[in-house]
């Protein structure tokens, strides 16, 4: 018998670890400044969501110059991503569109979602305690599901062996402090209950990639420069 897996779904995960000045304490100085974004803004919507400045009105980190070290660390990140991928980095430009902070206390978690508005997404973990909940990636449509809701855990049952990647619609992974993530922005993603008294921090940003010279290429979005406002 021959099993052929198809189409995979990558994601990587680099240790960026924390780039700074060499002047100060970077990690701390970011700590410091996301729990005070938090301790300025409205409460989660829910007492078992996390936090998350996208929607609390701080969603540019990226803007603020005690960040720029991290981001031009996030931007080497991105350009190892593509040519890992073997696309050639040479050809695009990446922005930042929206960056911001996520706290998680104990038993919040951020819900599933995904960035629609975006092409690439990361996420840099600045505090990962122990039991600080697993990076969840989820399919809606797994293609081996022959029943629905096969691959759900309710569905435990009907398995005999282990649940690998062609079983399951989830996968989890674990992550430690420094490590920056990227995956396509269209991936259903979420994160397990955070289970430590210490909270988990991490910073999110969402990327639009443009090609340089989109001339033959009918999908890529043109350079930002060719772009032009229509005024209302």
């Amino acid at each position: 018998m021959k099993k052929i897996d198809l189409f995979p779904l990558s994601i990587f995960s680099f240790p960026l670890g924390f780039p700074d000045d060499g002047k100060t304490d970077a990690r701390g100085e970011w700590i410091a400044r996301i729990l005070e974004m938090r301790r300025d803004s409205a409460p989660p919507r829910s007492e078992i969501s996390a936090w998350t400045g996208d929607v609390k009105g701080y969603a540019a980190l990226h803007a603020q110059p005690l960040f720029v070290p991290l981001f031009s660390a996030i931007a080497r990140g991105l350009t190892a991503y593509l040519a890992e991928m073997s696309i050639d980095p040479a050809q695009f430009d990446l922005y930042v569109t929206r960056s911001w902070g996520v706290v998680a206390e104990k038993n919040e978690r951020v819900n599933r979602h995904a960035h629609l508005q975006s092409h690439l997404s990361v996420a840099y973990y600045l505090q990962t305690p122990a039991e600080g909940g697993r990076l969840a990636f989820l399919m809606s449509d797994a293609p081996n599901e022959f029943l629905p809701g096969l691959f759900e855990s309710r569905m435990g049952s009907l398995f005999k062996g282990p649940r690998t990647a062609a079983n399951s619609s989830t996968t989890l992974v674990d992550v430690a402090e420094g490590d920056l993530v990227v995956f396509p922005s269209k991936t259903v993603h979420a994160t397990e209950p955070h289970q430590s008294d210490e909270p988990r921090i991490s910073i999110s940003a969402d990327i639009v990639v443009t090609l340089k010279d989109a001339t033959t290429h009918e999908f890529g979005l043109p350079r930002l420069s060719d772009w032009k406002k229509i005024s209302n």
